[in-house]
């Protein structure tokens, strides 16, 4: 604290009045108190750090797979050999197929298929490879399609047909055939002109028979 007390003293103090007389009291002499000082001290307030921790980040590794790329192979087709040069003539079982043929075509108004032995060549070859690679298909795996296998021997045609067969006899095939909606179609159809007969002795059936048409 700052600041002055007055304390009591028992003793008068005599003042002089003006006009000559005195008067006596008793009072108080001050005492002069030297202020204290009380020294203020300020608390000195230490910062709270609060200690920041930043976070540790691993980084995040993405795995890199390298694509396995597998080599691509092309298959190698191996050329057909065709063997070069065209039948002069028919078989026996070859002539009855298309004797049978152009009786019907007639029966109907129809003109005759004229044989072309290129489309003989043909059909014999591909009922011998259905006999050998043991198939009854149009798609040969050795020559394709029929249209693929006459344009590979230089066959050239604005229409064409083909139909297969496997029995034992010539009348027996040719019978079935006719049964046949799409084979009959194809015998009857005034689109074509030429035919090309190819029967082999073989199989599982006695006899493989190819019929070709073209027009």
């Amino acid at each position: 604290m700052i600041g002055t007390s007055a304390t009591p003293v028992a003793a008068a103090n005599t003042v002089t009045i003006s006009g000559g007389g005195q008067q006596l009291f008793w009072g108080y002499k001050p005492i002069v108190v030297k202020p204290v000082t009380i020294p203020v001290t300020t608390p000195v307030v230490k910062p709270i750090t609060t200690p920041v921790t930043t976070p540790v980040v691993k980084p995040v590794t993405t795995p890199v797979t390298t694509p396995v790329v597998k080599p691509v192979t092309t298959p190698v087709t191996t050329p057909v050999s065709i063997p070069s040069g065209v039948p002069t003539a028919l078989t026996a079982m070859e002539q009855q197929m298309v004797t049978l043929v152009n009786q019907d075509r007639v029966k109907l108004g129809l003109k005759p298929l004229t044989v072309d032995m290129s489309l003989v060549k043909a059909a014999r070859l591909k009922s011998q490879d259905m006999i050998d690679k043991h198939y009854t298909s149009h798609i040969s795996p050795t020559y394709g399609s029929p249209f693929d296998m006459m344009k590979s021997m230089g066959i050239t045609y604005n229409t064409a047909g083909e139909n297969i067969a496997g029995a034992a006899t010539v009348d027996r095939a040719y019978t079935n055939l006719m049964n046949s909606a799409g084979h009959r179609s194809n015998i009857l159809s005034p689109n074509y002109t030429k035919i090309g007969i190819g029967i082999i002795q073989g199989g599982p059936y006695g006899l493989m028979i190819t019929q070709m048409f073209i027009g």
